[in-house]
């Protein structure tokens, strides 16, 4: 299942999946895994991730829906 909060956070910010990735410094496949349903795969790139897009890891994940 996309991640349609990821996607719209990236299309916000003008940038293509290649230019966030370069950003992060992960290749674009990576990136895209996450746009496409896999999490972060470390709390770090989550952070740095939510970070570049000015919004937190939960509203990315919807992690905060306990």
């Amino acid at each position: 299942m996309k991640n349609q909060n990821l996607i719209a956070a990236r299309q916000r910010s003008g940038k293509t999946q290649k230019q966030a990735a370069k950003e992060l410094g992960i290749f674009e496949q990576a990136y895209q895994r996450y746009e496409y349903g896999a999490g972060a795969n470390t709390i770090q790139t989550a952070i740095r991730i939510a970070k570049m897009y000015n919004t937190t890891v939960e509203k990315l994940w919807n992690t905060n829906t306990l």
